[in-house]
């Protein structure tokens, strides 16, 4: 059986201490439940499916992972696991893949994202959720359709949708941890073969979630037990995933990656708009 927090307060985080009747310190520790097994078992699928689709397309492990586990795990809980478990096996990917990734694409979406994640925390407590996730959700949703079912074109994006691409997708990894769709949507649209646009991707990935440790560091929340021994059970699963999902890219045509591509993402929009209800 594992153990979980009961009930993860994000204002006082586990292991901080606070002084007792007596002026002694002592430590704050949460009651711990039980997680049934079937339950372990679908966290574990669920984490293989959506790390599977990460290795194949260099996107798609968060926006699949955390509204799903967020039904059956605390929230706090699920997007500091899934921004370790990402950030590990966006690593693991973007090493084999570093060669081939679009160096100045990258370059271009820093100083925007930079910017979105500082607006992103800025944001965090003063604009209603909903709003933004179904408006991201309905445009994801579109896209998605596009990439699948719209007619194939040469034509690139200009490099000027970087600024929209880099500061929405530092405000939603911010908010909400799914920053890839804006990226997604902009490298496939910059850099037409399949396996630049793969490694760049993964590249970006890597970037955001690696901020979005560092955040949730100074927030206190990867100070638990509980969230290491979770990840160290999780992470051969997601790394079985990223080699199924690798193994699986090397087979797969420019067109039906696309459509995978296109399909990641729509599941991700409506992912999203599901959250809003």
């Amino acid at each position: 059986m594992a153990y979980i927090p009961r009930k993860i307060d994000t204002t006082v985080t586990p292991g901080r201490r606070s002084a007792d009747a007596h002026g002694r310190t002592r430590r704050r520790e949460n009651a711990p439940m039980t997680i049934p097994p079937e339950t372990l078992i679908a966290v574990a699928l669920v984490i293989l499916v959506g790390y599977t689709i990460f290795g194949a397309t260099g996107f798609g492990a968060s926006p699949i992972t955390i509204p799903v586990l967020a039904h059956v795990l605390p929230l706090p809980f699920v997007l500091s696991l899934a921004a370790v478990l990402d950030l590990s096996s966006g690593l693991a990917l973007g090493f084999h893949t570093r060669r081939q990734a679009d160096t100045r694409e990258l370059l271009t979406l820093v100083p925007f994202t930079l910017i979105g994640l500082t607006l992103g925390v800025t944001l965090l407590v003063r604009l209603p959720r909903d709003a933004t996730l179904l408006a991201l959700g309905l445009f994801v949703c579109g896209y998605a359709l596009y990439v699948m079912l719209g007619p194939r074109t040469e034509r690139r994006l200009s490099r000027r949708w970087a600024v929209p691409a880099g500061v929405f997708g530092g405000i939603v990894g911010a908010l909400f941890g799914m920053g890839g769709p804006p990226y997604v949507v902009y490298l496939t649209g910059r850099i037409p073969d399949p396996p630049v646009q793969r490694a760049t991707i993964s590249q970006m990935v890597i970037l955001n979630v690696g901020l979005r440790v560092l955040a949730f560091a100074f927030a206190g929340l990867l100070y638990s037990g509980t969230l290491w021994l979770a990840a160290m059970l999780l992470l051969p699963v997601a790394w079985a995933g990223v080699w199924v999902g690798n193994r699986v890219h090397g087979s797969v045509s420019p067109a039906t990656m696309a459509r995978l591509i296109g399909a990641a993402l729509f599941f991700t929009g409506i992912a999203l708009i599901a959250r809003t209800f």
